[in-house]
């Protein structure tokens, strides 16, 4: 078999695990891309309110339609461009489906389409997305956040079963920092051909272990993040563990000219989430523990019955008895945590009070640590 033969290859198996992992968040998360469900849709401008949900659902079909396709003929430029087409209108009819998995997908049928048969850019840049995903998911990770709401709550207390004494010793509690600079550093040693098999390992036993903490093995949270999981390990195992020996990457080459946007779309723009510029989930703000949650403290909890399959038992700063966690409530209704972003949130505590004109609920929008600039509340 010839050296361009399998980089077709390596393209093409690449292209049907993203349409086929593509497929299974899609269907997985039916309710997200409809406008039937008690989850307001939180658009981005105001022209793009009361959309009927026949809209919702054409554009849902055609997506899916476009996947198959791809699955059956990957030579087919437009379909690329097609499904990234409606699945950003479908998008832009609601925040929350900006989730990013969703934005990985796109970004992996647009790099198919800007480098449509010319397979060793197809592949470099896409060995270029997963460098940023993983330095900059496990830059994001460096924060008491993460050291709170994973590393003490979820893994050590919930998973492992370590009682809080035992993890506050400074040492364990400060351990969980390494998880982060692990990641932060494999993103980089992926950048280097001497280092990539061994890297790539890393991360594949990361997604190995991430999979066994959120499956029923473990805490049996946010199903539809485990296929995605899946297709992390095999895209590490086809594009960095499976390598094919050729000339030496040339990054410069590889992003000029016009290519430079998506150079600034991915090296740049994430960087500047820590000044507040870009979005959390566009940046790979993955399970860092600092994005914003929001908490609903209702007081009538009578006006609002159709809630109560999203009620919690958890509570940060409700005194009251009937509480909603956003994440609690999207993820049982739409499998998906809310879009981590304060104007979001705003949005659909806007909605709340329109589709709810006799409750009476207090909000929280609020981070880890929980400083006063850290929360705002809203009546």
């Amino acid at each position: 078999m010839t050296i361009p033969h399998i980089w077709y290859q390596k393209s093409q198996w690449t292209i049907r695990l993203t349409a086929v992992f593509w497929l299974i968040a899609k269907i997985g998360t039916f309710k997200l891309w409809t406008a039937d469900r008690l989850l307001p849709l939180v658009p981005p401008f105001a022209f793009l309110e009361n959309i009927p949900n026949s809209v919702h659902l054409f554009l849902y079909i055609v997506v899916l339609c476009n996947l198959i396709f791809t699955l059956i003929n990957t030579n087919c430029r437009w379909i690329y461009f097609s499904t990234i087409f409606f699945e950003i209108l479908s998008c832009a009819l609601d925040q929350n489906r900006w989730q990013p998995y969703i934005y990985q997908y796109i970004l992996i049928f647009l790099f198919a389409g800007i480098f449509f048969k010319k397979n060793i850019k197809f592949i470099n840049l896409l060995q270029f997305l997963l460098i940023v995903i993983y330095f900059n998911s496990g830059l994001h990770k460096l924060n008491s956040g993460f050291l709170y709401n994973v590393w003490q709550n979820m893994i050590l207390h919930r998973f492992i079963g370590l009682d809080y004494t035992t993890i506050q010793s400074p040492w364990l509690y400060q351990s969980g920092y390494v998880l982060g600079l692990i990641e932060t550093f494999a993103g980089i040693a992926l950048c280097f051909t001497r280092f990539q098999n061994r890297a790539a390992w890393l991360m594949i036993g990361m997604h190995v272990f991430i999979l066994v903490l959120i499956t029923p093995i473990g805490l049996n949270y946010n199903v539809i993040v485990w296929p995605w999981n899946v297709l992390m390990i095999g895209l590490l195992y086809l594009i960095f563990v499976k390598k094919v020996q050729t000339e030496t990457l040339n990054w410069i080459k590889l992003f000029s000219g016009k290519n430079m946007i998506l150079f600034v779309l991915l090296g740049i723009m994430p960087l500047t989430n820590f000044f507040g510029i870009w979005d959390h989930f566009l940046s790979f703000n993955l399970y860092s523990g600092s994005s914003m949650k929001m908490e609903i403290c209702i007081e009538n909890p009578q006006e609002t019955k159709q809630y109560e399959p999203y009620y919690s038992s958890k509570k940060t700063f409700c005194k009251t008895q009937s509480v909603i966690q956003s994440d609690d409530w999207a993820l049982k209704e739409l499998h998906i945590v809310v879009y981590p972003e304060k104007r979001v949130y705003e949005k659909i505590i806007q909605k709340w009070k329109l589709s709810n004109p006799n409750a009476k609920a207090v909000f929280h929008i609020y981070k880890y640590p929980y400083r006063k600039n850290d929360i705002f509340t809203y009546q």
